[in-house]
């Protein structure tokens, strides 16, 4: 997913110089990468707003058009506010496209396992996998359905889509599995047994010393 974004050059001085801009909708930010020098630059936050609000479920990209000149970029870093939660500063990082890179990308998980049905449970495990290849590689989206899993089973590493990138985590990671609810039940009636077991033993040595005294 790539989003357009229109800058500016900033030139602050001062923290009052951020908070005027703030107060005017624009959130401060910065620009860097390999073979340039950091920009200072200033963005509209509605703007931004609406773009990083349709960027939770897959890698998004942000494409900075700025005196004529566009930057391909990742949002690396953000500063929140702690109590209003609105954005303070902003950190986008120029990504080259002819440069293998690592990306995080989120997992999109669809569908109702069939385990379920039989009385299991879905664990997700991971939301998240990493990749390494040019930005111009990276797929549009990993998506794994769940509706053909049964108890028992998983979804590892070497069971996603394939094509010009490489996972970066071990083929046999687990991604996700379906548990049987069973199988915690057990574990809960054998942990209450152990309880009850101690508490009988230890009944029974109270009633021990007793009776030597």
């Amino acid at each position: 997913m790539i989003f357009t974004l229109e800058a500016q050059m900033r030139n602050t001085q001062k923290k009052s110089d951020l908070t005027q801009l703030r107060a005017q909708g624009i959130v401060p930010a910065v620009l860097y990468g390999p073979n340039m020098e950091t920009m200072s630059i200033s963005i509209n936050l509605a703007e931004f707003m609406r773009c990083y609000k349709k960027s939770f479920t897959e890698l998004a990209f942000y494409e900075i058009h700025m005196d004529g000149k566009k930057y391909h970029t990742l949002l690396k870093d953000k500063l929140i506010h702690p109590v209003r939660r609105d954005f303070l500063h902003l950190d986008f990082q120029v990504i080259p496209t002819e440069v293998e890179m690592e990306f995080e990308l989120p997992v999109n998980y669809i569908g109702e396992a069939a385990g379920v049905k039989e009385g299991g449970f879905v664990d997700i495990i991971q939301r998240t996998v990493k990749v390494v290849c040019q930005a111009t590689n990276l797929p549009d989206n990993i998506t794994v359905d769940l509706s053909p899993l049964n108890v028992g089973d998983a979804v590892r590493i070497k069971d996603l889509i394939q094509g010009e990138w490489v996972y970066k985590d071990d083929e046999e990671e687990v991604l996700v599995v379906v548990h049987a609810q069973v199988e915690e039940e057990e574990e809960e009636e054998e942990s209450e047994e152990g309880l009850e077991e101690g508490a009988e033993a230890e009944a029974t040595g109270e009633a021990e010393e007793k009776t030597e005294e």
